[in-house]
């Protein structure tokens, strides 16, 4: 009856606002070395009384660090760092979520270090098994891909997740549950660091800032009901029922999964998208909710030694005396201040503000070449012979004998300057250039090779303003021009009066308590 009691009121303790005073509360080092050694002492019975609060500080720090490395690569443009940005933007959404659900376990038997392990290895092997399958699978359009990317990663997910499951013998529901969503984060974290290092590195001249905080957001936020959930439900299952590969109920729990990753990835646009994307998160969001809950509870009430809970460590961190908790209160409202700043130098770095360089979207290659040449109709003829009776109007003769001449001929409306060069008996054809009226005036443009893929295209620069360009397999082509000298001043006095202000703010919170701390010191 006792310990029906404790268990009650642990359940009467998961309250929101409960939950939220306990993660932003002074922690002592004894819960620190508390989390940090659980699962690895040789006694790890009974559970964890302690409410999630790791995960929020994760949280903050990883977000701090992408923000600084993101923004010395936008004000500098040093590939260096290009690695550190990609790393912390594929994690800094993934590995806290994570250590949430892991601090929601409840019982001692796994080690957060043994979870990191999983999410290196396990997200390793099933996306090296994914690309694996994906090299026997042509891809023949995007209905086709999307139902291929749903029954190859949840496939290759799930293999490592339930070797896991079986080489360390786990039964509870919720362990495998977190073992094989630990799995899928791993998954993810390689997508995502794939996806930000792809679609963000346009050329050697610049790097797409804006991109790369774009797909941080996009990728992180989708993290939370995606990849992790929709493995994790599957290892629950694999748990919770009894010889789950006899069972109708386990395959419909991967039949579910495969089905919301599908659907995440339908080709669709608009509204159609928007419905179809927020049918998957409401459904993931709801299974995996219910999942969480239900093992829970059960992991708590049918824990028979209750006396291991970690009560001694929590009431000792409780009374701490007041300076400990002002000291607290000081640090989270310097962590929310560089929150909030982060945020604001994200931001920044989305927003064109100052970059001497922009990148430009166009749907296939003629468009961009049509840009390029400013939509005049020009042809470059590699094939045309020298005419001796044409019009010559540059020539070089040594000792009598022609080395050099350029000839001018009209087609299509535009004068043509073909350059050759004479070997002996051999003529070879060395440049051309087309005379076009560009900005009020008659200029001479010259015609230079465009790789697109495997063909090659030559194209007359009479807009020169572009950088450099890449050409996606999709056919699109993405290019990277000059950006105005300077422009949006606006925003940025927006977001520097902003700073200012939620700078100031803390200064002032934090000279309060300080002022506070040094009485209590002192007292």
């Amino acid at each position: 009856m006792r310990n029906q009691i404790k268990v009650n009121g642990e359940v009467e303790r998961a309250k929101i606002t409960y939950f939220f005073k306990e993660t932003f509360r002074a922690h002592s080092k004894a819960e620190y070395k508390e989390i940090f050694t659980r699962g690895l002492n040789e006694d790890n019975s009974g559970v964890s009384g302690a409410f999630p609060w790791l995960y929020v500080r994760a949280f903050f720090a990883l977000l701090i660090l992408f923000t600084v490395n993101t923004f010395v690569l936008r004000l500098t443009n040093n590939a260096l760092y290009v690695p550190s940005v990609t790393f912390l933007g594929g994690i800094t959404f993934t590995v806290p979520f994570i250590i949430l659900l892991y601090e929601l376990y409840p019982k001692r038997d796994l080690s957060l270090f043994f979870l990191i392990a999983v999410l290196v290895i396990g997200g390793t092997v099933s996306g090296f098994l994914a690309q694996l399958g994906y090299t026997f699978i042509p891809k023949v359009n995007d209905w086709i891909s999307a139902v291929t990317a749903g029954v190859v990663e949840e496939v290759c997910k799930l293999i490592p997740a339930l070797v896991v499951i079986a080489v360390i013998k786990q039964k509870n529901p919720y362990a495998c549950f977190l073992i094989a969503a630990t799995v899928g984060a791993g998954f993810s974290v390689i997508e995502d660091m794939g996806y930000i290092f792809y679609f963000s590195d346009n050329s050697s001249y610049h790097s797409d800032v804006s991109t790369i905080v774009t797909l941080f957001a996009d990728r992180g936020l989708s993290s939370f009901c995606s990849h992790v959930l929709w493995t994790g439900a599957i290892g629950w299952a694999y748990s919770y029922i009894k010889k789950p590969f006899k069972s109708i109920r386990f395959f419909l729990m991967i039949f579910l999964s495969i089905s919301l990753h599908i659907c995440w990835d339908f080709p669709l646009e608009g509204w159609l998208q928007v419905l179809d994307i927020g049918l998957c998160v409401i459904i993931a969001a709801c299974v995996n909710i219910a999942i969480v809950h239900v093992s829970r509870m059960k992991t708590l009430a049918n824990e028979v030694d209750l006396t291991a809970v970690n009560e001694g460590i929590i009431a000792e961190a409780k009374q701490m005396g007041g300076r400990m908790r002002f000291t607290n209160a000081a640090n989270l409202t310097f962590a929310l201040t560089c929150t909030l700043l982060s945020v604001l130098l994200l931001v920044f770095c989305v927003l064109p503000i100052g970059t001497d360089y922009k990148r430009e979207e166009y749907g296939s290659k003629e468009e961009f070449i049509a840009v390029i040449q400013d939509h005049n109709d020009l042809v470059a003829d590699w094939d045309r012979q020298f005419d001796d009776n044409g019009e010559t109007i540059e020539e070089l003769k040594r000792e009598g004998k022609r080395v050099y001449a350029v000839q001018r001929e009209n087609i299509g409306g535009y004068d043509y300057d073909f350059s050759y060069y004479f070997y002996d008996n051999e003529v070879k054809l060395d440049s051309i250039a087309v005379w076009v009226e560009f900005e009020n005036r008659e200029t001479r443009f010259y015609c230079f090779a465009y790789e697109f893929g495997k063909d090659v295209v030559w194209v007359f620069e009479v807009n020169d303003y572009f950088k450099d360009y890449k050409y996606q397999k999709d056919g699109t082509v993405t290019a990277v021009t000059y950006a105005e000298e300077f422009n949006n001043y606006d925003l940025l006095i927006v977001l520097c009066a902003t700073g200012c202000a939620i700078t100031i703010c803390c200064t002032v919170v934090l000279a309060g308590l300080r002022i506070k701390i040094r009485r209590l010191k002192d007292a």
